[in-house]
């Protein structure tokens, strides 16, 4: 459909000069394109993130891959509390709300327990479905420890 429009459009000006007439139909049609391109997985993964739960993400499609990270939460009326890891490293808690397409959180070092602020864009990771017994032991040491905080 827009090849056409646009082969009428060059006819016009090639062989009259001008367009007699303004060609609208270019917003229209930009518009339902715009309306109608898919989704990409990581925003279709967060739309399913309405409902209260566990949740795991990753940089990788795959869990427990070296030199990748990860972190699970407990969702929980919009707050969120859990931990960022590395496959075979520490791990580090936080705690926060959820928004549309991030976490605000604070993050605790393990080290010192200070506390930075963090924002997590959930659109650059993956959801991972397999919530492993580890990442259960990170969630578990973290809700330990920062549920006070939270909930």
């Amino acid at each position: 459909m827009i090849f056409r429009l646009v082969a009428i459009a060059t006819y016009s000006i090639l062989t009259y000069g001008v367009v007699n007439r303004p060609v609208i139909q270019y917003k229209s049609i930009s518009v339902k394109f715009k309306e109608e391109r898919p989704k990409f997985s990581a925003e279709i993964d967060n739309d399913n993130m309405r409902t209260d739960g566990i949740y795991l993400f990753g940089q990788s499609r795959q869990p427990d891959q070296i030199q990748n990270e990860y972190f699970v939460f407990k969702l929980k009326n919009g707050k969120v509390i859990g931990g960022f890891y590395l496959p075979h490293s520490a791990f580090y808690c936080f705690y926060g709300i959820h928004q549309k397409d991030s976490l605000q959180v604070k993050v605790i070092d393990s080290y010192d327990n200070s506390a930075s602020d963090y924002t997590v864009d959930l659109t650059k990771y993956h959801r991972i479905n397999q919530v492993s017994d580890n990442d259960f032991r990170i969630l578990k040491t973290c809700q330990t420890n920062y549920q006070y905080l939270v909930w």
